[in-house]
């Protein structure tokens, strides 16, 4: 009988909460591998780092059943400097490139029907790049990239429809970037760049 009950409860809170949104602010923290080209050669010990951004992030989902539910993740679009590391060090800013990532993730929520709600989520991630400007490196062009990610975090219920939120993304990215060095005569230039950001993410929750 109890069983059947918590059943009902659980149909019953999950009614009419079909669609969430979950929206604050996000830290994309960049956890880069960047080898430099010049010319075609590798250069021993060049490397590029990124710096991380700060950026409003919402999360789109629909449960399918109180346990499993997709969401899709979008956001401002931050713009990251890129500079160089090592023996690159002395070209300082390479450029800049403004991008959105859009994670899209099948989600397992834990504790459906409680106040407390932790969830894991795995799927596919896009990396679109909308703008590159120039500084060391001339005509810089950064491929758009497909890549996985990996979810997990937790939703706390305030009441049927409002909630608080705690997430956290690991991304796993590959992409290419080129361009050429004026200061080298216009020789050509192409970094091979493994990314994989942490995006750490806290707000608001609404269901509807």
């Amino acid at each position: 009988m109890s069983g059947l009950l918590g059943s009902v409860t659980t149909a019953t809170l999950a009614a009419g909460e079909d669609w969430r949104l979950r929206v604050g602010p996000g830290r994309i923290a960049f956890h880069e591998q960047i080898t430099l080209s010049i010319g075609g050669a590798p250069v021993p010990g060049a490397g590029a780092k990124l710096s991380n951004d700060t950026t409003l992030l919402a999360e789109i989902g629909y449960r399918f059943t109180p346990e499993w539910s997709a969401g899709l993740t979008v956001g401002i679009p931050p713009t990251t400097d890129i500079d160089g590391t090592g023996s690159a060090a002395a070209f300082g800013r390479l450029g800049e490139m403004k991008y959105g990532p859009l994670a899209l993730t099948g989600q397992y929520q834990f504790n459906a029907g409680g106040r407390l709600q932790p969830y894991l989520g795995a799927g596919a991630v896009y990396y679109l790049v909308m703008d590159e400007k120039d500084g060391a490196v001339a005509g810089l062009t950064v491929d758009n990239a497909w890549g996985s990610v990996l979810q997990a975090g937790a939703d706390y219920k305030l009441s049927p429809t409002l909630g608080l939120f705690v997430d956290v993304k690991k991304l796993f990215l590959k992409t290419t970037a080129s361009g050429s060095l004026p200061a080298l005569g216009g020789a050509p230039v192409k970094a091979d760049a493994k990314l994989d950001p942490l995006v750490i993410q806290a707000g608001l929750l609404l269901q509807f």
